[in-house]
């Protein structure tokens, strides 16, 4: 069933050129490894041999040094090379064997052995100042390791014969599979491309008719006449059911046509609404905005009275113009936005009716930094804050109390912080917790005044929610609120 299949026909076919391509592999790797292993017998055999040699070398000139200067630090250089000396004699046979090689190899050991025998009873003679004793030993030990050096030459002359017969074996044989393997590997990439001209007849034909009619859909053709397949693999039934998606596509073209309409009409409603909730939100705002305290007002008014019966002119016209000016600002459109100077400015004026009227009693400190001077604000937000530090913090402090106000760049240089701090009684967190939460709140916010949470209410509104308002106190420690703005706000 499966090979009636476009996948199965590729799957048989494939799987046809990876066996081929296997078995040529697969032999290729079998007669390396065999002829690889023969010649790696030889080579390893040498580099016993010539490690021997080279520690024999080594043991020797240590031992001479030693005799001649008999310092510590070449009997412990000959103790070393003696000790792999006897490890290197170690690797080698030392059985009786009807193999020359192995026979050489015996005797070597055995030289190795009596070489090591001289060489320790010369040091001991040394040791003993024995002069003719380690001499003798010497001698001997000398001898033997010439006649040491003369087999291990006669031991690689025999390896190095049987390296070059496997080698040539090695070499004859070689070429005889690399051809081999070419020929199994030029078969299958043959048969490949056989089978891939084929199916690439069978295969692209009847999908590039249907990538046509595709293109001729996607360009809003969506009568397009789809080509008559009448195979039973995959590309029939993709063309049974482009077939069908085709009507389907006509069909949802329609309803999605129908929708639209619909849509576009509850859009423009919406429009419509929205358009209405923001006028009402800015109405809303208007009379926030002009909910002023009007004791503040009266209070002023009568010390500004009291001030031009006791004073001249001049006190009062400055007085009376702080007042309007303060007036004229807090009277702006709430919609509006100003920049951090005039708020700034605002509560400035604010500040200094508020000495007018309580004299010494509150110290006020107000600060800004250049940068954040010409950062876009919703405005009215500082002044209700000073109001409520005055009015809720320090009113009931007999000694008075100070109120600091600042406008700087926040530490992360994202956001203007404006910041008003006060030395009154503080709140506790259950009530810090319930103002914030009042003020994330859209509803009755006409009956709460023009405080904390009608400021957050505005600052949320103005910033699109990118702004802040953060709140800290503690009983009897103060309140500080704190509000963040982007540095760069849209009217």
């Amino acid at each position: 069933m499966i090979l009636g299949t476009i996948r199965g026909r590729i799957i048989a076919n494939s799987a046809v050129v990876l066996v081929v391509m296997a078995v040529a592999c697969l032999y290729t790797g079998l007669a390396s490894s065999e002829l690889a292993r023969s010649v790696e017998l030889l080579f390893r055999n040498n580099l016993v041999m010539e490690e021997l040699s080279k520690t024999l070398d080594s043991t020797e000139a240590s031992l001479s040094s030693y005799l001649m200067t008999k310092s510590s630090d070449s009997l412990k250089d000959y103790i070393r090379e003696s000790t792999r000396l006897a490890e290197s004699a170690r690797k080698l046979n030392r059985s009786i064997k009807d193999d020359e090689v192995l026979l050489l190899q015996r005797d070597i050991s055995g030289l190795v052995v009596d070489y090591l025998s001289d060489a320790e009873a010369c040091v001991a003679a040394k040791r003993g100042r024995d002069i003719p004793a380690y001499t003798q030993r010497f001698q001997e030990s000398e001898r033997t390791a010439e006649l040491i050096r003369f087999l291990t030459s006669r031991l690689e002359g025999l390896f190095l014969a049987d390296s070059v017969v496997a080698f040539s074996s090695f070499d004859r044989q070689i070429g005889r599979v690399i051809a081999t393997n070419a020929a199994l590997v030029i078969a299958a990439a043959l048969m490949g491309l056989m089978l891939l001209v084929r199916f690439s007849y069978t295969l692209t034909g009847p999908l590039s008719r249907l990538a046509e009619a595709a293109r001729a859909i996607g360009r809003g053709e969506y009568d397009h006449e789809l080509p008559a397949l009448d195979s039973a693999d995959e590309v029939g039934t993709m063309a049974a059911a482009f077939s069908s998606m085709q009507e389907s596509v006509k069909r949802a073209f329609a309803e999605l046509k129908s929708k639209s309409e619909v849509e576009k009409r509850l859009m423009e409603e919406r429009m419509r609404g929205l358009d209405m909730e923001h006028k009402l939100k800015d109405a809303e705002l208007l009379a926030l905005q002009t909910q002023i305290n009007p004791h503040f007002l009266f209070n002023t008014l009568q010390a500004g009275m009291q001030l031009s019966m006791v004073e001249g002119a001049d006190r009062t016209t400055d007085f009376l113009e702080k007042l309007a000016g303060f007036i004229r600002y807090a009277l702006k459109p709430p919609s509006r936005s100003v920049l951090v100077s005039d708020e700034i400015e605002c509560v400035a004026r604010y500040i200094w009716l508020l000495k007018l009227r309580f004299g010494e009693r509150f110290d006020f400190s107000l600060e800004a930094d250049d940068a954040v001077l010409g950062v876009e604000t919703p405005a009215l937000l500082l002044q209700p804050l000073v109001e409520n530090s005055v009015g809720h913090g320090l009113k009931d402090r007999e000694g008075g109390g100070r109120v600091e106000v600042s406008a700087r760049v926040s530490e992360d240089g994202l956001s203007a912080l404006l910041t008003v701090a006060d030395t009154g009684v503080g709140m506790e967190a259950s009530e810090v917790e319930r103002l914030l939460r009042e003020g994330d709140d859209d509803e009755d916010l006409a009956d709460r005044g023009i405080g904390l949470r009608n400021v957050i209410r505005r600052v949320k509104l103005a910033t699109r929610g990118r702004g802040a308002v953060e709140l800290e106190s503690r009983p009897g420690e103060g309140t500080t609120v704190r509000i963040r703005l982007p540095m760069e706000t849209h009217r």
